[in-house]
């Protein structure tokens, strides 16, 4: 419980300091590969296949995702004198 306490601060503090270091629009996106990895450590550990409707809502997620980062990095190169 100690070694998982630990390493969830840890989790916690990287996610802050990406977050000081970045605009969110550009951390968000590494942020959702959460759900991968939570799709691979649910199969590994727990024999769990997610149904069509998770894989879909997951899809959506990242997609979304993608498309902010995408828009704002036009936004940024726009601002540009």
């Amino acid at each position: 419980m100690a070694l998982l306490g630990m390493l969830g601060s840890a989790s916690q503090f990287s996610i802050i300091k990406g977050f000081e270091a970045a605009p969110a629009a550009t951390v968000s996106p590494f942020i959702y590969s959460i759900l991968i990895r939570a799709g691979v450590y649910g199969f590994a550990v727990f024999g769990d296949i997610p149904d069509f409707w998770t894989v879909l809502s997951a899809a959506v997620i990242v997609a979304s995702a993608l498309y902010i980062l995408h828009r704002e990095r036009l936004r940024g190169r726009q601002a540009e004198p």
